[in-house]
């Protein structure tokens, strides 16, 4: 009994002095973003407006990640590239894409597709575009990186279509 006692007591005092950690768990950085502006880059392209003559940003850099904005399809990390609409809304099927106007999903992504290319539900590029509701707390969703991984009731419909065919990331 002795014995057992003061092991306890030394095993406590050992803790103690050098801390308990998990040096397994993974620290997610707390970061604000905004997405409304991929989010009005993305509106002015499927309206037809020349979204280079209104954006503030001179960076190449800025430019090009609103152009080819990556996306979790599945857990799979896709690039898009975001055209003009060639289509009427009321003509057909699309694919749904979420997003959060002020935060990003798993690893720093703006955009989550509910299918890819191959898969047999998968419309071509054909977007439907859903947002994250207000009032909703968007640190549910820093570790989703697939369609299943969110609550679509969270979501809102906006009236947003517009193309993006999606390409591997290499």
């Amino acid at each position: 009994m002795k014995i057992t006692v003061i092991f306890l007591v030394l095993t406590g005092w050992l803790m103690v002095c050098t801390g308990c950690s998990n040096e397994t768990q993974e620290v997610i950085p707390v970061q604000k973003v905004n997405n409304l502006e991929l989010l009005q880059y993305m509106a002015d392209v499927s309206s037809g407006l020349n979204p280079t003559s209104k954006t503030s940003s001179n960076s190449k850099s800025e430019r090009s990640e609103r152009q080819r904005p990556p996306v979790w399809v599945d857990c799979i990390e896709f690039t898009a590239i975001v055209v003009p609409a060639t289509f009427k809304p009321s003509s057909g099927n699309f694919d749904e894409l979420y997003m959060m106007p002020e935060a990003m999903f798993y690893g720093g992504l703006p955009l989550i597709s509910d299918s890819k290319p191959g898969d047999q539900d998968y419309n071509g590029g054909r977007w439907h575009m859903n947002l994250l509701k207000e009032g909703v707390d968007a640190n549910k969703y820093a570790m989703a990186c697939s369609e299943e991984d969110l609550d679509l009731d969270d979501f809102e419909s906006i009236e947003m279509y517009f193309e993006c065919p999606l390409l591997p990331k290499r």
